[in-house]
């Protein structure tokens, strides 16, 4: 009788009622694999916005430095598009540390999907670019941002041997 008062709550004893504790903060702390997918995209997509624009001010500046900048708006914007895009996809897939193919095809999907909520907001003038090559450069960006997700999720194999060092066993 006694013992049963000052059980606590669950009626544990205070060792099992502790185990028991840990071990249902521990589960609540785990969190799905989707959410921190999507989450560690999310952040690689914002991570890929902000080196893209710290990216394309540089090369602005370069290109007000040459003759013609004009002509240097849509190499110098490859420019930048191409490697921030794979910056994200790495920096998704090293928070996430999970599948890079899921990593980088969920972080290329947000960056198309923010791409395209630009172009509809932003009125853009007409071009001589045709829609092939749109096409090609939208893949390009997918492609760079599932490349940048496998180089974040490679890791190269441990050797498991000892290696014998001079005058070793």
């Amino acid at each position: 009788m006694y013992n049963d008062r000052h059980r606590g709550k669950s009626g544990l004893p205070a060792q099992k009622r502790q185990m028991v504790m840990a071990q249902r903060t521990h589960a609540s702390e785990e969190t799905p694999i989707v959410k921190t997918v999507l989450l560690s995209s999310l952040f690689g997509v914002l991570a890929s916005v902000v080196s893209g624009g710290i990216l394309l001010t540089i090369l602005c500046f370069v290109a007000l430095g040459s003759d013609d900048p004009l002509s240097l708006i849509v190499p110098l914007s490859l420019l930048a598009l191409l490697p921030s895009n794979f910056l994200g996809g790495f920096i998704s897939t090293k928070r996430a540390d999970c599948s890079p193919l899921a990593c980088g095809a969920i972080c290329a999907a947000m960056w198309m999907l923010l791409s395209l909520v630009v172009a509809l907001c932003i009125p853009y003038p007409s071009s001589d670019h045709a829609l092939w090559q749109s096409i090609i450069l939208h893949a390009a960006s997918v492609l760079f941002c599932v490349l940048g997700a496998f180089a974040g999720g490679y890791k190269p194999r441990r050797d498991t041997r000892k290696k014998r060092r001079f005058g070793g066993k």
